[in-house]
């Protein structure tokens, strides 16, 4: 069992769940930090199985763990003077382009990508975080609930007006 300081145990857990805290990283830091910091998350993960409680569900706890590393990372980078890039700025979003359809259509695509994210960077902050752990690191409802501490209402009532804000935004770009 990983909470006794079976390493094995751990690395079973991580090897589930390692693509989520990643994808979860990446929403907050941006692609080229996520490794790092999804690293320092399971490794916090790790030293810190023994206040696991049961109370919520593993991948709830992670995923917090995770969300709390990354706001770390970004107050000292903040507090360290760096220029921080955008969450999404070169992550999740970009990963939806094609790249194998014609030139034409692919600056087509892009296009929209890059009008996605400027809509998306325009939600307030709470919706903007919704919908990133919703649509890029798809946790569903009740994990995002637990991992931000609101209501699941919260949640859905967040994310539709995120999606709506989102549709009315693009209007023809689908």
């Amino acid at each position: 069992m990983a909470r006794n300081g079976d390493r094995d145990a751990f690395s079973e857990l991580v090897g589930r769940h390692q693509r989520r805290v990643w994808m979860v990283c990446r929403q907050y830091v941006g692609a080229d930090e996520a490794d790092a910091v999804a690293q320092d998350s399971l490794v916090k993960a790790y030293t810190s199985l023994g206040s696991f409680d049961s109370r919520s569900a593993f991948t709830t706890w992670l995923t917090r763990i995770a969300i709390n590393t990354c706001l770390d990372a970004l107050r000292r980078a903040r507090r360290e003077g760096l220029r921080v890039i955008a969450a999404g700025a070169d992550g999740a979003v970009a990963d939806v382009v094609d790249d194998d359809i014609d030139p034409e259509k692919r600056s087509i695509q892009r296009q929209a990508v890059d009008r996605l994210r400027e809509c998306e960077a325009k939600l307030p902050e709470r919706q903007r975080e919704i919908f990133r752990l919703r649509f890029y690191a798809e946790m569903d409802l009740d994990e995002i609930a637990a991992a931000l501490s609101v209501h699941v209402g919260t949640v859905k009532t967040q994310l539709h007006r995120a999606v709506h804000r989102l549709r009315r935004e693009l209007g023809d770009v689908r």
